[in-house]
This record gives structure tokens, C-alpha cells and sequence, in this order.
């Protein structure tokens, strides 16, 4: 049974593999039905990088998501890229977690005329994304910084803290993580 499971990671891994436009050393992905790629869309990634299955990574057109070596995103998160989504090194995105550079629909109020508003997100390295966390477009989470489970983050993060709540807020300062 372990030998099967070793050969079917390889081969999901290779599948992968194909689709991106870089790929580091010792990278691992189980999840090779779960990406829909927009024409010119780009996924570059790091050494020692685990996908784990279901990671869903749904693309725009022209879209870029770079993924930093070390880093390690677990079952059934979802990256939608219209624009970019920058993941630093050495980073722990835990289940269930969703990234959205973009408002998916065109909005404003009354008098505007509505538009999608599109921003790219950018994680720090050694950032650790609790579960079923949401990170929305425009954010910047700072390098060490923890986001907590069921946190929305609509703002930048500082490095080095913990967030959490809807909207995401500092619950703690000078946090550190192994």
C-alpha cells in the first residue's frame, strides 16, 4: 500500500509539474485535476514545496502566482489569481484557506460606474496561515506574521503578529512560530 501511495505522488507530481512555468527541486503536489489556467497564466515554485490535494489554483489570463521555497499548502485552499499572488519562503498555509486578488464582480455605489477591483496579494516569508483563513485582494502580510483561523484579511499585516476576526485586527504583537 505505502509503495502505491509513493508511485501515485510521483505521478500526480509529474502531471504538475507540466503545467508550471517553474519548478524548484524536491517539489510535491497531489492535487493534478485542480487547475484551470487562464491563456499566459504563469505558476512559479520553489524548492521543497508541498501541495497537498485539492489545493485548487484557478487563473486569469496573463496571472502570476509565485510560491517560495519551503513552503507548504494543505488540503483544499484555493488561490485565485486575476493579477498575482506572491507567497514568500518557508510559509505554512494551512486547510481550507482561499486567496482572491480580485472582487470577482464589478461593484460600486451609487453614482460610480462599477468596476472589478483587482490588487495583487503578497505574503512575507515564514508566514503561517491558519485554517479556513481568507486573504483578500491588495494585502500584504508581514515576514513572521500569523493569521488566525477564520480571520478575513483585508488590510496589510505588520510583520510579526497575530491577527484574526472578521475583519482581521492585531491580537498580538512580537509573535514568533517554528
Amino acid at each position: 500500500m505505502q509503495r502505491w501511495k509513493e508511485l501515485q505522488d510521483k505521478y500526480n507530481t509529474y502531471l504538475v509539474k507540466k503545467k508550471l512555468a517553474s519548478c524548484g527541486e524536491n517539489f510535491r503536489a497531489r492535487n493534478p485535476k485542480e487547475f484551470y489556467l487562464g491563456k499566459g497564466a504563469q505558476i512559479h515554485v520553489g524548492n521543497n514545496v508541498l501541495l497537498e490535494r485539492y489545493v485548487r489554483i484557478s487563473m486569469g489570463d496573463n496571472a502570476r502566482i509565485y510560491i517560495g521555497d519551503n513552503t507548504y499548502i494543505a488540503d483544499f485552499s484555493n488561490l485565485l489569481a486575476v493579477k498575482e499572488i506572491n507567497i514568500g519562503k518557508n510559509c505554512a498555509i494551512s486547510w481550507h484557506v482561499l486567496f482572491m486578488d480580485t472582487s470577482s464582480h464589478p461593484f460600486g455605489l451609487k453614482g460610480e460606474v462599477p468596476t472589478t477591483k483587482i490588487a495583487p496579494i503578497l505574503l512575507k516569508d515564514h508566514v503561517w496561515i491558519g485554517c479556513r483563513a481568507v486573504i483578500l485582494k491588495g494585502v500584504t502580510i508581514g515576514e513572521g506574521a500569523i493569521v488566525a483561523n477564520n480571520a478575513v484579511v483585508t488590510k496589510d499585516v505588520p510583520p510579526y503578529t497575530l491577527v484574526g476576526g472578521n475583519p482581521a485586527r492585531v491580537i498580538k504583537e512580537d509573535v514568533i512560530w517554528e
